[in-house]
């Protein structure tokens, strides 16, 4: 086997790993650093789709600012109390799971979601650590 043989070989099983690996992280929405400056504020993306690709969701933001982790969607008219306290619940568990203890700069971070409808504050979940 020639070394320009060898080194094709080599190259393509690197791709095809490091593909695989891009792909299966793709799966899980991953936590996001938290911004160095308190006062700055850094959008998780993934949960921010995730939270505005279910049905009662108009919009929402995920984003972590300080010592917390915002959680805000906006619900579509005419959806019920249950229902939307359902789905808040959901989504602080969820990150409650998804930040827990991961690393240290998460620790003592308190997560809040909020819940607005036609104007007004119709669920607010805080879960502190």
């Amino acid at each position: 086997m020639t070394k320009k043989s060898l080194r094709k070989k080599i190259t393509a099983l690197v791709s095809i790993l490091a593909l695989s690996a891009s792909l299966a992280a793709c799966g899980k929405p991953k936590p996001v650093a938290p911004p160095k400056d308190e006062k700055a504020k850094v959008e998780d993306k993934a949960m921010t789709e995730k939270i505005t690709k279910e049905d009662i969701v108009s919009g929402s933001k995920v984003y972590i600012k300080g010592k917390t982790i915002t959680a805000t969607m906006i619900i579509k008219k005419g959806v019920k109390q249950e229902n939307i306290t359902k789905i808040a619940n959901q989504y602080a568990q969820e990150l409650k799971k998804q930040y827990k203890n991961l690393q240290e700069e998460y620790k003592g971070m308190t997560i809040n979601v909020q819940a607005v409808q036609g104007g007004k504050n119709v669920a607010n979940i805080l879960i502190e650590k």
